[in-house]
């Protein structure tokens, strides 16, 4: 029997169990070598009962072959396997889905490490405008420090409020989720998208008018429209403006 896990909320399957080992595939690979590969093991390698398999491995074939062909499920479940990587390596991600829910990212100084990855640099209080973390490609330059500038203005003002984005929810992610902006400005943004996001998440956002890691500070679900799921307020946290123009939606982290 699974476990609920605290930083994503989804149902688990034991720490020693890993889907994507039980499928023989990657953690990259596409949906359709992990299907291949399913089939493979419940048809050639006989692992379906009716061939003579254990009930009980079968089952867990089939509940890793419904997690990794489910987009959504899949995403929940590398976040898992992240944080599991990353308890071991001393960052506490414990939280709690009662009143306001705090990412344990929040615990990382933005002068000694990525606040979407939590990979550490050496750029101290010196972080260059065009910096990038050397792991998942996010900026670091603080986005406070945009504030006085004359160009991030500028940028603002002549940009398209209404605008297509890439967003990441957690790191590794090899393919981001779509959302449409309503407003931008040098403090945030508030777009549409079908994602369900928790208020204190860290998400990572790819667009013509800049990168930025971001804080969620609210998410209000679309009653009135079934196409748009929810409108998802953040804040910039560090930013990057005027990268990624003409090629943002290819990107990959």
């Amino acid at each position: 029997m699974g476990v609920v896990c605290r930083y994503t909320g989804m149902t688990l399957p034991r720490k020693d169990i890993d889907y994507y080992e039980l499928l023989l595939v990657s953690r990259k690979a596409p949906v359709e070598v992990i299907r291949a590969s399913y089939r493979t093991l419940m048809q050639k390698l006989k692992h379906h009962p009716d061939l003579g398999g254990d009930v009980a491995t079968a089952a867990l074939i089939n509940e890793a072959y419904a997690v990794l062909c489910h987009a959504e499920r899949r995403a929940e479940y590398d976040a898992y396997l992240v944080a599991v990587q990353l308890a071991g390596n001393g960052v506490d991600f414990e939280s709690t889905r009662s009143g306001t829910e705090r990412s344990a990212i929040e615990k990382i100084d933005p002068h000694r490490a990525c606040m979407f990855c939590g990979t550490e640099h050496e750029h101290g209080k010196s972080i260059a405008e065009a910096t990038a973390c050397s792991a998942c490609r996010s900026p670091l330059f603080l986005a406070g420090n945009h504030k006085l500038e004359l160009k991030g203005q500028r940028a603002v003002a002549r940009i398209d409020k209404r605008q297509d984005i890439i967003f990441y929810t957690h790191w590794p992610q090899a393919t981001g989720f779509i959302g449409r902006t309503e407003d931008i400005s040098l403090n945030g943004m508030r777009f549409e998208t079908r994602v369900d996001m928790q208020r204190g998440q860290y998400i990572k956002i790819v667009s013509q008018f800049a990168d930025a890691i971001a804080l969620v500070k609210n998410c209000r679900q679309m009653r009135r429209d079934p196409g748009v799921a929810n409108v998802v307020g953040v804040s910039f946290v560090t930013l990057r403006i005027g990268q990624s123009r003409g090629g943002f939606v290819s990107e990959k982290i």
